[in-house]
């Protein structure tokens, strides 16, 4: 039983790590829009949220 449980265990920590989401690159500036990134995975959004503070951004997740 412990290990039916461990393997449950895994399989939900993968499914959580794999979820995509929407973030937002927020600039601060009159007349410039915020970016909005939808759907990233984890290695994309630390992609994008990298350029987004190379540039000035703020990142957040929405």
């Amino acid at each position: 039983m412990k290990k039916v449980l461990f393997v449950g265990m895994v399989f939900g920590a993968l499914a959580l790590t794999s979820c995509k989401k929407d973030y937002t690159c927020d600039f601060g500036m009159e007349g410039v829009p915020n970016q909005e990134y939808t759907d990233l995975d984890k290695d994309e959004a630390d992609a994008a949220e990298s350029a987004c503070k190379l540039v000035g951004g703020t990142w957040s997740e929405k």
